[in-house]
């Protein structure tokens, strides 16, 4: 009977570190991820229903309709594999592979300088918005640094976090308005209005998870910067707890991040944080490295606590 209890309260993290050894494998590539699927899909859904003639207000009210009807209509799918699946432990194993999905840069092992720019563009560009043709070499190693640490917060510590503390259909729910909301993102024009209620559950369910992935990666720090910098910089930021984590992020790995950005040709001003160094080609392989020890950290830490409660 205790070895049943025992097997009960280690089942889900027996099935997190499960997904996540086979989810960081090199088996699949980013444009056969299953969420790709999500992708073309709301973008196919925000190109019928967003309609730019139609007043703010008729564009905000629409883009809350189309999260609700959308967030439910994958639910139900959901609900039908969990029933065709019958064990709950091979629906979550599976569900938790198709959500998790870790960013990486592949560096040429040789500096090419300037041609290395094509190289790098080529593996951020389909996954962030921005336009990266007219930056600098530096600048784009401090957006592939940027695209690094907030994708995987987003794709993979928030479904963990959510994973952990509430169950399967809390990552399932997150990760679904994650994708709405970034492929309605608000910051481009066109969807300034329609994708404002998909990016502000956004910015609430993954709050938490910026707040202790910053902590995490602020310990990890060789020289811990104070916590005050770290305050007033986030506070600058359009987004407290974005603006921490990349704070934390920059001081971890002494750099500067944030700065101006352009969507679509249009400018959008943020402020700098962390240090004055610019960020150089063998940062973006540190960052890497940190963001792998932050997720090594967080499951060592989730584990252990498993281990109290069941052993209690």
């Amino acid at each position: 009977m205790n070895l049943a209890m025992d097997w009960t309260s280690m089942q889900s993290v027996f099935i997190l570190l499960t997904a996540v050894v086979i989810a960081r494998l090199p088996l699949c590539p980013p444009h056969f991820h299953p969420t790709q699927l999500l992708n073309l899909f709301f973008s196919a859904v925000a190109g019928k229903v967003n309609n730019a003639q139609r007043s703010h207000q008729q564009q905000y009210i629409a883009g809350n309709l189309a999260l609700i009807i959308m967030l439910g209509f994958i639910l139900i799918i959901a609900a039908v594999i969990q029933f065709i699946m019958i064990e709950p432990i091979l629906f979550e194993f599976v569900l938790l592979l198709c959500l998790l999905q870790w960013e990486k840069i592949n560096l040429p092992e040789v500096n090419l300088g300037n041609l290395e720019k094509q190289t790098i563009i080529s593996q951020i560009q389909p996954r962030t918005l921005r336009d990266l043709d007219q930056l600098s070499l530096l600048g784009l190693h401090k957006a592939s640094i940027e695209n690094l640490c907030l994708r995987n917060s987003y794709q993979w510590f928030a479904v963990i976090f959510w994973y952990v503390s509430v169950g399967i259909w809390a990552a399932i729910i997150y990760r679904v308005i994650q994708l709405m909301a970034y492929n309605w993102n608000s910051k481009l024009t066109v969807n300034r209005h329609f994708g404002r209620p998909a990016a502000s559950l956004q910015l609430l369910l993954t709050a938490p998870t910026h707040i202790i992935l910053g902590c995490t990666l602020r310990s990890l720090q060789r020289a811990t910067s104070p916590l005050a910098n770290l305050n007033k910089q986030a506070k600058k930021w359009h987004h407290f707890s974005s603006g921490f984590l990349l704070s934390s992020f920059a001081y971890s790995l002494a750099i500067q991040l944030g700065g101006p950005r352009k969507y679509q040709g249009s400018m959008h001003r943020f402020s700098q944080l962390g240090h004055a160094q610019p960020a150089q080609r063998d940062d973006i392989n540190r960052a890497q490295q940190k963001l792998t020890l932050a997720l090594l950290v967080w499951l060592s830490f989730i584990t252990a606590i498993s281990l109290l409660i069941s052993i209690r």
